[in-house]
């Protein structure tokens, strides 16, 4: 008799006979508030419909391979359901994670949920064999006679609460089962855990489980990798690393030997992948438009600041760009791989083979190198189909150099849906293969190989053996085979070498010999690497530090100089500051790559604090200020790190790079940046010696010659000001500037000149513009009065009437009083009152306001359930009765959507391109048309600020340095900053910009003209 514990070892299984039980709403809700929320969200995206699954064998016909490729059908229901990730161990068996838990955990509930369907739990779950049992589970299926077919099945672990990844090595089974890494052991690596596994990381969130961690792969250098996707929390900790904790998207790490864990990159898309390719690059698809970033070591990549968090370093300002995609820009390629197993024909070696499971197809791109990174260019699907149930999520290289696809499957592909309405009788696993290729490969056993086997394989034209022959060695640490790594390691051949310096450092050869034959090697790849392992410890020896200063000053690889410029981010500052010297003064040619210049502010960023006077020193040296990454990058970034850290240190040192830079130009530029690092906010925190500094440039760069003084709130200066602004015969840029700069800083006494300023009939419009906007900082009951009183005097000027309306909306006070003048003294029209400036009104959250709002404008009133699935139910009839006309409307298109929208080359960007989306789901472009509250796509969310001062505003946030956070208003405009002690309150609204009843402008034939072009295809 056998016990299954949750996570436990299981026994053989030739199917999955039964299936989960759904979790009901009700089920999963731990209070009536989420139990309501989650009845009443509108499911969007591609959603379970009511078509049925088609047979695996009958769905082979319906694929559309590329000529030269063959496709099997590998593994089909009821043996495989709900794969979500695939891997090989060391007898070339093939590991399969069922996801069947998914979407919901068992034994926990939700007590809360915020619009993006981020759950909050009842309690974390124990890891196994404590935990609730769960319906994952990890299967091993087994080509026996190496015939292709995989004719035995193994359930290696089942009872699993979501889990996401495995992967063999070190004499264990490693799951990914968020919050925990599980090492289960495995000594006679049979498969089959020989106890209870040990939690060697804990803190991975759980808020959205299609964005948990994922993706288990070792690394090159012996390192467990993973990835993390965007929308949610993490808190990791190990036996010796603490609380390392982490928003969104990451590529992470952690060494099995030392019990190290850190994140070895952050940003880029929902990460659930993980690719090395020959070189040891790092890669991850994306649920963008393009096929991700090149992970470099310690980077930052673009992330949603709103939705997915801040990064850990609050200095980045900036990140480094996803590959540059030259194609078509269609969502999403999510997994991928790089091909290097040298079986399929040879126009496929060294090309990316991607997956998109929204739009069906398997897509190849080659790689070009583009400096210290790369880009990549379409080249043509390999597969398509057109059954819509075709959902492959998966992607790897097997040991036979064929390309297998793991395929969940099912009508839904979208989590934007509480409903647990996913089929869990389906999934399907292919093989990709030339189509005059072998299928199968002989049985084989690399735990079996003796050492010198095992060296041979390193030199395999397939990729999968040489990594696996270094797992093999990584496992075993054999010191005996050193000898023959080193004879390895001088080889000419580069990938021979650098598969050589993996092995030498997984076997613990590693030492400052080996990495000065690396760091002198004739391959470029090997100099990278050996950059990469001198630096992993965060110290290097004197000898070893020389040699990389060296390096820095002569290499003439930009990838390597990239390296560089990442350990010279994690070495003690004695070491990197040379290296970043040398890298900044023989290497013109940077300025222009792709990742580098940021790269090295990163790598001076780390040392900012940590050795100011070494900073200092750097810059004394003349020639670093001719770089143009210096000039270009650094200067108003080191400037605006010490403004927003603040402090007497480092304004001390910040006046000091502006005493020191060479040009005015360079000062002025440094000063400007100081100015930008203030975010807004007065002078009165700086230091007198920075003061003294700037003060030089207040009138090229501050406003004037009074801009200090106001900012300082010097009251002469803000009196001169302030006659300036009320002078209609003084300088019209003199009064825009003073005004302006009196919206950023706090002077009651200004209110009277600026309410002058918009009475007076004199006043031009953009200066009129200018002093409300600045009346708005002012919490002042007269300056609705008197603004409500000027209104009709300076109504038809329509920027003039938007920013009053704006002003008057974003207190409290003063919308009382604009709606009680439209409603009954009837001197503003109700029709003057934009779409937004409603919506701002009922973001004051107050009854009696929102029943007037309702009564004056009826149609802005949120639609509820029934009423949005009635206009569902309108036009989806509308469309069904007729034929619509896509030139006509591709015109409707540009007047009612093309200002926000982009499709194609026509259109804004005020909301998400529509080009990649899959517009030919109807249900999809109407639920999303009716409905656009009901899922806000991440970067396209709008914050409601509550600030100190009584204001309520609108905005999207753009960028967030120290305690500065800048947001540009929802429809454009001029952006503006807040410091964290001018907020009161910042949540994101669960509202779109776009508003509903969109359609009800347009005619029947009108409606199916528009959707006629919309889901056209170009």
């Amino acid at each position: 008799m056998i016990l299954l514990l949750a996570g436990g070892p299981a026994c053989n299984n030739n199917g999955n006979k039964q299936q989960p039980t759904k979790r009901s709403i009700d089920d999963i809700s731990a209070n009536e508030d989420v139990a309501r929320y989650l009845k009443n969200f509108k499911g969007l995206g591609a959603l379970t419909d009511s078509s049925s699954p088609t047979p695996a064998l009958e769905s082979m016909a319906k694929f559309k391979v590329t000529g030269d490729l063959a496709m099997d059908l590998v593994l089909s229901e009821p043996r495989v359901v709900q794969p979500v990730e695939m891997s090989f161990d060391s007898r070339g068996r093939l590991w399969v994670v069922q996801y069947s838990q998914y979407p919901f955990p068992q034994g926990l509930k939700v007590v809360s949920v915020d619009n993006y369907l981020r759950f909050q739990y009842d309690a974390v779950p124990l890891a196994p064999p404590e935990g609730v049992k769960g319906a994952d589970k990890i299967t091993i299926f087994e080509d026996t006679d190496g015939d292709g077919e995989y004719d035995k099945s193994t359930d290696a672990i089942t009872g699993l609460n979501i889990a996401t990844s495995v992967i063999t090595g070190r004499g264990k089974v490693w799951v990914l089962n968020p919050p925990y890494l599980l090492a289960y052991p495995d000594p006679d690596r049979d498969g089959i855990p020989n106890g209870n596994p040990e939690a060697v990381l804990s803190g991975f969130g759980m808020e959205d489980l299609h964005a948990v961690a994922n993706s288990l792969r070792w690394g090159p250098d012996g390192w467990l990798y993973g990835g993390q996707g965007s929308t949610t929390t993490a808190n990791i900790s190990s036996s010796v690393t603490k609380n390392v904790s982490f928003l969104g998207q990451v590529i992470w790490r952690y060494n099995v030997d030392t019990h190290e864990f850190e994140v070895f990159a952050e940003g880029g898309g929902n990460t659930f992948n993980v690719e090395f390719d020959s070189k040891g690059r790092v890669f991850s698809g994306n649920n963008g438009y393009d096929r991700g970033p090149n992970f470099k070591q310690g980077a930052y990549y673009p992330r949603s600041l709103g939705k997915h968090g801040a990064y850990t370093n609050p200095f980045t300002f900036g990140n480094l760009p996803n590959m540059e995609l030259v194609g078509e820009k269609k969502r999403f390629t999510h997994s991928l791989i790089r091909y290097e197993g040298g079986k399929l024909p040879s126009r496929f070696e060294g090309k990316m083979i991607a997956v998109n499971p929204l739009l069906h197809y398997v897509q190849l791109t080659r790689f070009e190198p583009d400096g210290s990174t790369l880009k990549n260019i379409d080249e043509e699907r390999i597969v398509e189909t057109n059954d819509r149930w075709f959902r492959p999520v998966n992607i790897k290289a097997g040991p036979d150099g064929g390309v297998y696809i793991a395929d969940w499957y099912d009508s839904r592909l979208s989590n934007t849906d509480p409903r647990d309405t996913w089929n869990k009788t389906t999934g399907r696993i292919y093989r990709l293969r030339g189509k005059e290729g072998v299928k199968g490969i002989a049985p084989f056993d690399l735990s079996q190989y003796d050492a010198k086997k095992l060296l041979e394989l390193l030199k395999s034209e397939n990729k999968w053996f040489r990594q696996h022959a270094r797992r093999e060695l990584a496992d075993r640490k054999d010191q005996s085979v050193l000898p023959d790594l080193i004879s390895m390691l001088q080889s000419k051949n580069g990938q021979d070498a650098l598969e050589a310096l993996w092995a030498i450092h997984v076997c613990g050869g590693f030492n400052d010999d080996i990495a000065g034959t690396a760091i002198h090697h004739q391959d470029p790849y090997v100099r990278e690497w050996g950059v990469r392992l001198s630096g992993d410890k965060k110290q290097v020896t004197p000898k070893i530090g020389q040699q990389l200063i060296q390096l820095a000053a002569t290499e003439k690889n930009a990838e390597v100089r990239s390296q560089l410029a990442c350990t010279a981010k994690r070495l003690p500052a004695k070491d990197a500051f040379p290296i970043i010297e040398n890298l900044l003064k023989f290497h013109p040619e940077d300025a222009k790559d792709p990742d580098i210049p940021m790269l090295i502010w990163w790598a001076l960023e780390s040392k900012a604090e940590t050795d100011r006077r070494g900073v200092v020193s750097m810059f004394q040296d003349q020639s670093i200020w001719r770089s143009k990454i210096v000039q270009q990058v650094l200067l108003s970034r080191i400037m605006k790190r010490y403004i927003i850290a603040g402090g007497e240190d480092n304004f001390s040192v910040a006046a000091e790079l502006i005493k020191m830079a060479p040009t005015t130009q360079l000062k002025k530029g440094m000063v400007s940046a100081v100015h930008e690092g203030l975010g807004g906010q007065d002078l009165v925190s700086l230091s007198l010696q920075l003061l003294n500094v700037i003060r030089p440039f207040e009138s090229d760069l501050f406003g004037g010659p009074l801009a200090l003084g106001i900012r300082s709130g010097d009251s002469k200066s803000i009196k001169q000001a302030l006659t300036i602004i009320g002078d209609d015969h003084a300088s019209i840029d003199s009064r825009l500037t003073y005004t302006k700069l009196l919206s950023e800083v706090n002077q009651p006494e200004a209110v009277f000149t600026l309410m002058n300023v918009v009475e007076s009939a004199r006043t031009s419009p953009a200066l009129r513009d200018v002093a409300l906007q600045a009346l708005g900082r002012y919490d002042s009951a007269r300056i609705g009065t008197q603004v409500i009183k000027a209104y009709p005097g300076f109504r038809g000027d329509a920027g003039n009437r938007m920013a009053a309306i704006n002003l008057l909306v974003s207190r409290r006070g003063w919308t009382e009083e604009l709606l009680k003048t439209i409603d009954e003294k009837k001197t503003i029209s109700r029709e003057d009152v934009s779409d937004q400036a409603i919506h701002r009104m009922r973001l004051l959250n107050d009854p009696e306001i929102t029943q007037i709002v309702d009564r004056l404008w009826p149609n802005s009133k949120p639609l509820s359930p029934s009423a949005l699935n009635e206009e569902m139910v309108k036009y989806a009839k509308i469309l069904k009765s007729g034929k619509g006309d896509a030139d006509k409307g591709r015109m409707i298109y540009l007047a009612q959507c093309g200002m926000c929208h982009r499709l194609y080359d026509a259109g804004g960007n005020i909301g998400p391109d529509l080009t990649g989306y899959e517009r030919s789901n109807l249900n999809y472009l109407l639920q999303n048309i009716v409905d656009p509250n009901a899922y806000i796509r991440e970067g396209y969310g709008v914050y409601q600020i509550t600030t100190t001062d009584g204001r309520t505003l609108e905005g999207k946030m753009i960028s967030r340095q120290g305690e500065i956070s800048t947001f540009v208003p929802p429809l454009g405009g001029a952006p503006f900053t807040l410091s964290n002690a001018e907020i009161k309150e910042i949540k994101e609204q669960q509202r779109s910009v776009m508003p509903e009843r969109i359609l009800d402008r347009l005619s029947e034939q009108e409606v199916r003209d528009l959707f006629a072009y919309l889901t056209k295809e170009k």
